[in-house]
Formats: structure tokens, sequence, C-alpha cells
């Protein structure tokens, strides 16, 4: 039997990650830690965002009647996966998407960001656009995830990508890093963690390949 690959795509979280324009950004301070003996023990304090890093938009991020994170059935986090290198295309369409084996059920991670540099500025990105939204809104994917802070630009206070894409269903992660991942099928695993409430979720997230 083959070995499986395990591919992380995850963000680091440290005090060098890039958080969304005027959102609160991670940071760890020490509160305890071992004294000149070695007695003793570590223990940090957290303070971030939950859309810090590598994180789940949960539908009740922008619809007021959304489920939450913890309301989303377990079975999501684990889904057949595609990686689709859009790199050379300054905005994600539907064309883009047409002929590239999309299924039905499918986690839809846009490799679209390795050559720009999304997390230093916002306001250049590649994101998609709604034409896209509707195109993966027809083929009922699962997720759809992008390797930037945000799935759409900064342009429409309306966010008409974000609400396409929940009001059918499908969420989104953003934060990604796959500029290390070949495009092609994989199996996602992403677990985000478990507030009650959450309008999103940091999450680790990674491939699986088959050897």
């Amino acid at each position: 039997m083959a070995a499986s690959k395990i591919i992380d795509i995850s963000t680091p979280l440290d005090d060098d990650t890039p958080a969304y324009p005027g959102d609160i950004r991670f940071h760890r301070e020490v509160i305890a830690s071992f004294d000149e003996s070695g007695e003793g023990y570590q223990l940090s304090k957290l303070a971030l965002s939950a859309h810090s890093g590598t994180h789940i938009d949960a539908p009740a991020h922008f619809l007021p009647k959304g489920k939450t994170i913890d309301q989303i059935p377990a079975r999501r986090w684990l889904s057949t996966a595609v990686v689709i290198d859009l790199t050379q295309v300054d905005e994600v369409t539907a064309g883009d998407l047409e002929g590239q084996g999309i299924r039905t059920g499918d986690a839809v991670l846009l490799k679209a960001n390795t050559h720009r540099s999304a997390d230093s500025d916002p306001d250049d990105f590649c994101a998609i656009t709604l034409d896209a939204a509707n195109y993966l809104a027809s083929r009922k994917v699962n997720l759809v995830g992008i390797d930037a802070l945000s799935i759409e630009t900064y342009s429409d206070p309306a966010w008409p990508v974000h609400k396409k894409l929940l009001r059918n269903n499908i969420l989104i992660m953003e934060g990604l890093r796959l500029a290390h991942v070949k495009p092609g099928r994989y199996t996602l695993i992403a677990t985000p963690l478990f507030i009650t409430g959450g309008d999103g979720a940091p999450a680790r997230a990674l491939l699986v390949q088959r050897g």
C-alpha cells in the first residue's frame, strides 16, 4: 500500500502573522515560565481574532441567521479537495474554474497569490468574482479556500461573494499557504477551533496525498 503524504497549508500564528485591515493582530504573552532550576511550568496568554491566520468563515460571519462554527457538522471538515493553480490571472472568474474538474462536495482551494504580496499589500491580491461564486454554488461544493486574507476584494462593502457562498452552504477558508502545493486532487482535513457561537475560527489545514 502506498504511503500518504501530509502537507501543511496553514499559516503559523505569531507576531508576524498578517491581519485583515483593522482586525486584531495575533499576540502571545508568556505569563508563567520555568525558574532557574527548571522547576515550574510555562503558560501563555493569547490575543487573536476569530479570523486570525488560516481560518474558516461560518455563515454567521455575514448572515444574521447563519450557522455558527459550532453548529456545522464535523463531517464538513474532512472532504475531497482540488487545488487549482490560477497564479497567472488577476481575478478568478467562472471561466477560470470551468474545466478544472470541480466535483460536487469538493473543497476548492485556489492557489492564486503565490507571486503577489497579498499579505503586505492588501489592495493588490487575486480574489474571486461574483460570477465565480455563482459557478461554485452551481457545482454545490463544500468549501472554497484561497491563499489571501480574503476570498474577495475589499472594494464592495456589501460583500456579495461571501454572502453568495455562505447562503449556498459553502464554507470559506482564508489565509492558506499553497505555494509549495502542486495542483491536483487531495483529501482536506481542516479543523477549526470549536467556538460556541463563533462567526469563524482559526483552523489547522492539512492536505493528504496518496503516494
